[in-house]
């Protein structure tokens, strides 16, 4: 009986609350889907070159210390992604950069297509954004013409080629991209007016012809910071802008010589692609994480994942709650590793660059790479000219010091384990579990193309 009498008092509702009831389901049913059916204002794809879970967690010990949270831990959802080529189980970042710009596996070294020998290549994530009708950039701290942008912007056989890779880049200022930002203005000097002189030998200028090409579509040139930070269109005005600020890959924060900021030009990107009126799709490259990794150099490669940082810290402030953001890495470099046993758990700055006391080893040491040979690694070179000096040392403080290597190698080499994405936005929750790097081609594709809000 009382059996009975509970299960009276539990189904004993009345019409009006069952009609709350059906009302909230269908809130609450709306609600989880509706990040997921509606089309995002925008979408922010960044990509840290090189960037391991290893580094960042080394670096969120270096600067916060185990506790502390750093931007990239605060997106909602996470995935992990494999990212092997259709050449090579460790892959490099042309094809990786490929699979997440064009949906496909290509060949490590290529950009853009498949293999050297293709005819083809499937739109680009720029294409789709285009053809939808939004506004497209891409922002970078390496040369422009380097493989991870090059990838979204031309198709190409050959990586290593940026002067070829120039001449493409330029007529897809405005069919393809409305601005292109970062490095690289040795490959476009004739265009700004510079002398053919500073190019390297054997390393030929673009060509008037390219820039005459251009003429049904004008681009504005920039490679002074301060012109275009400074640079407001005219309403209405639809011309590209292409901004070049170091001659090839940016300098390194540690260094202490770079005023510019990755973030500084992600807020001006931002600014001219709202500017016009549309959604827009910004791709931004951290570059010179990998950089730092190939050569084995921990302080440096800290210093470029806090801008990193700086930079997300920037979008989650001033971005749109309706503009998607995923942040992912194209592969790992140099197998860093932060090793035991008995490192404190207070153990941050730099100390975390020094030797472990209790057994005498470096907390930081890298799989491959320039810091395997102790004996010269960190050691600078006598003067030339003048009286004989002894070598000095360099201290584990200075970047350029290389943590050990196990294997040598003048550039440490790619690592081939899953990396990590996180993202936050509508539709990041479709970013989640066990992706491969094409995936992220596929949902974004898929992002762009839902109906309109």
């Amino acid at each position: 009986m009382r059996l009975a009498a509970r299960r009276f008092v539990v189904f004993d509702v009345s019409p009006m609350m069952i009609k709350r009831i059906l009302l909230a389901g269908l809130l609450l049913t709306a609600a989880a889907g509706a990040s997921v059916s509606a089309q995002p204002g925008g979408i922010v794809l960044v990509i840290a070159d090189g960037t391991s879970q290893e580094l960042i967690t080394a670096t969120r010990n270096f600067a916060l210390g185990p506790a502390g949270r750093l931007e990239l831990d605060k997106f909602p959802h996470t995935a992990f992604v494999r990212t092997y080529s259709a050449s090579d189980l460790v892959t490099d970042s042309g094809a990786a950069a490929t699979a997440i710009a064009r949906g496909i596996k290509a060949d490590n070294r290529v950009i853009g297509m498949a293999a050297p020998d293709s005819t083809g290549s499937p739109a680009s994530l720029l294409d789709l954004a285009r053809n939808a009708g939004w506004s497209t950039g891409i922002v970078t701290d390496d040369s422009v013409t380097g493989a991870t942008p090059a990838a979204f912007l031309v198709e190409h056989p050959n990586r290593n080629q940026p002067d070829q890779i120039a001449r493409k880049i330029l007529p897809q200022l405005g069919p393809r991209a409305d601005l292109v930002m970062g490095g690289g203005t040795r490959w476009f000097q004739d265009l700004s007016g510079k002398p053919g002189a500073a190019y390297a030998p054997g390393q030929l200028p673009i060509v008037q012809s390219t820039a005459a090409a251009l003429k049904a579509a004008p681009v504005k040139v920039f490679d002074s910071w301060e012109a275009l930070r400074d640079y407001r269109p005219e309403k209405g005005a639809s011309a590209p802008v292409l901004g070049t600020f170091h001659p090839d890959v940016f300098p390194f924060h540690a260094d202490g010589k770079r005023t510019l900021r990755l973030r500084d030009m992600v807020e001006k990107a931002v600014e001219l692609l709202r500017a016009r009126g549309k959604p827009f799709f910004l791709m931004v490259e951290a570059g010179l994480p990998d950089k730092a990794c190939h050569q084995n150099q921990a302080r440096r490669a800290f210093g470029e994942v806090m801008e990193l940082d700086a930079t997300l810290a920037w979008l989650r402030e001033n971005l749109t709650p309706d503009t998607l953001v995923v942040v992912t890495t194209d592969h790992s470099t140099g197998g860093l590793a932060f090793s035991g046993p008995s490192a404190p758990v207070k153990l941050r700055g730099d100390a975390l660059l020094g030797v472990n006391p209790l057994n005498n080893f470096e907390y930081l040491t890298w799989a491959s790479g320039p810091g395997a040979n102790r004996e010269t690694a960190n050691v600078r070179p006598a003067p030339t000219s003048g009286a004989p000096a002894p070598a000095e040392a360099k201290l584990p403080t200075d970047p350029d010091y290389m943590q050990p290597a196990l294997v040598p190698a003048g550039s440490a080499s790619h690592t081939g384990g899953d990396v990590w994405l996180v993202a936050g936005g509508p539709g990041s929750e479709t970013f989640s579990g066990s992706l491969d790097n094409t995936d992220i081609y596929r949902l974004l594709a898929g992002a762009i193309s839902r109906p309109g809000r």
